[in-house]
């Protein structure tokens, strides 16, 4: 009898966790990529023997995409349209997928405003993160994708265009393969140096 009552009580389980994954469903995300602001972390090393102090922010936002086709692979880039060095969002080409333009606070105001480095252009910190998915375009499936993307910028602190003692903020968005922009977020500030 109590084997019975065991072979039982098992055959529930199993056909309990087999049941389980058709009661769960992907989760409906749009097909453009979504981003809201997780965290800015700020690395600091000194100078020493001749080298500049480096402050690395890094950037941590939280994203959702419907379709999962977050990221450039080497051999993307190889090929229209992510080999352009014209037209999105900064007029740079679709070989970037971050983009980051920094914010520096005016200290006689208190206002953020566009910060574009002497000689530099609008932007000149863009970038790239790698494939989500799968590096092999023929691996990749459409499916929704939610995570966190971290994204390094190092600073060197060398007075004429970074100092210490400056504050920033950044807006940040990301592109899908699809050439879909996401929204913008702006992260919290930081002060460079130590």
């Amino acid at each position: 009898m109590n084997l019975f009552r065991t072979l039982r009580g098992v055959a529930l389980v199993c056909l309990a966790a087999a049941a389980l994954p058709s009661c769960l469903t992907p989760p409906n995300y749009p097909d453009e990529p979504e981003i809201d602001f997780n965290s800015l972390t700020k690395i600091s090393v000194p100078s020493a023997g001749g080298q500049l102090a480096v402050d690395t922010l890094v950037f941590a936002v939280n994203f959702k995409d419907g379709d999962g086709d977050l990221g450039l692979s080497g051999s993307d880039i190889t090929s229209a349209p992510f080999n352009s060095t014209t037209g999105g969002p900064n007029n740079r080409g679709y070989r970037f997928n971050y983009f980051i333009q920094p914010f520096k606070k005016n200290v006689l105001n208190g206002v953020f405003e566009p910060y574009i480095t002497p000689g530099g252009f609008l932007g000149e910190y863009d970038g790239r993160y790698p494939r989500l998915d799968s590096e092999k375009e023929e691996d990749a499936k459409a499916a929704p994708l939610r995570g966190t993307l971290r994204y390094k910028l190092p600073v060197f602190l060398d007075g004429s265009v970074f100092a210490a003692g400056n504050v920033f903020r950044f807006e940040i968005s990301i592109m899908d393969r699809q050439l879909h922009q996401s929204n913008k977020i702006v992260t919290s500030e930081v002060k460079l140096g130590r």
